[in-house]
């Protein structure tokens, strides 16, 4: 299991002791080892049988599980994790200037990031300064250069980007270039919810499926594209049509404004993905009819 989570996650997993490990499995149960490690500082993730009563904890997972869903609840604890982490960090530094807030510096990177995509103005080069190294985004070619060092603190959620800014020409020889969809999707795992700059209570449609790694490996992923490639679709619509938390459709929705895939459409009435099954449900079973008529030979 271990490998096909590594060959799917943004974060490579191994297993290790408790005492060593950053993030606990326990069953469902009030053993004295349970209590331990719930009333320790670790996160836990607790596994309950599907025929239980889901437990009050923050991580939970039904078993059997799929691969996914254990990646999607250590993705939510690693990004947890990061901003934790982050945090203290901020705290430990005494300086006379208040530094920003790690969460609002991602806001306004991600916002800066949809504005540089989306916008329609003719600045052809995006640039992010931080600590560890700069970030160049280039819209008009669809990629992103980043150096190694910085991309593996981006990946690994651990590094906090500032917004972008128009920059001069730069030669990018000593840069990788990668595809500016995989920067929104790794920049929208960071969010806790929908961002200011995508309305709550709008229908959102895709102009094509995504093309990462991360939406053709994920079954919520893979159904929300499916139905928003048909339709306009609301929030609430998506998580009960994907079964899945809505903090993952909030991230599935940004990581898609980011790419320039998404459609907002205010004032639209997303349709009831039940009323359509039942408008195609007599159509199918008429064409089911008329074909097993035909192989029968009672067709005229």
């Amino acid at each position: 299991m271990l490998k096909i989570m590594n060959g799917r996650s943004s974060i490579e997993w191994m297993q290790a002791e408790p005492e060593d490990a950053d993030v606990l499995m326990l069953a469902n149960d009030d053993s004295d080892a349970n209590r331990k490690w719930q009333g320790s500082n670790k996160p836990c993730i607790v596994i309950y049988h599907n025929n239980e009563d889901k437990p009050a904890a923050p991580y939970t997972l039904s078993h059997p599980f799929r691969v996914m869903q254990l990646i999607s609840v250590l993705e939510d604890i690693s990004g947890t994790l990061s901003h934790d982490g982050q945090r203290q960090q901020t705290t430990a530094q005494a300086s006379a200037e208040q530094p920003r807030k790690a969460t609002s510096q991602q806001t306004d990177f991600s916002e800066s990031l949809y504005q540089a995509v989306t916008g329609k103005n003719t600045q052809t080069l995006y640039q992010s300064r931080s600590p560890k190294g700069s970030l160049f985004v280039s819209p008009s070619a669809g990629a992103y250069f980043i150096q190694e060092p910085l991309f593996n603190e981006v990946r690994q959620k651990a590094a906090t980007l500032p917004a972008l800014e128009p920059a001069a020409d730069t030669d990018l020889s000593a840069y990788t270039r990668r595809p500016i969809a995989e920067l929104a999707w790794m920049t929208a795992q960071l969010a806790s919810s929908l961002p200011a700059w995508l309305p709550e209570n709008g229908s959102f449609r895709l102009k094509r499926w995504p093309n990462v790694r991360s939406a053709k490996s994920d079954r919520a992923y893979l159904s929300m594209s499916a139905l928003m490639t048909k339709q306009p679709c609301q929030r609430e619509q998506l998580a009960a049509h994907a079964g899945c938390a809505q903090q993952q459709v909030d991230r599935f929705l940004s990581a898609c404004a980011m790419s320039n895939l998404l459609v907002c459409e205010t004032g639209a009435v997303a349709p009831s993905t039940r009323a359509a099954a039942a408008t195609h449900e007599p159509r199918r079973m008429g064409s089911f009819i008329q074909g097993l008529r035909h192989r029968l030979g009672l067709s005229s």
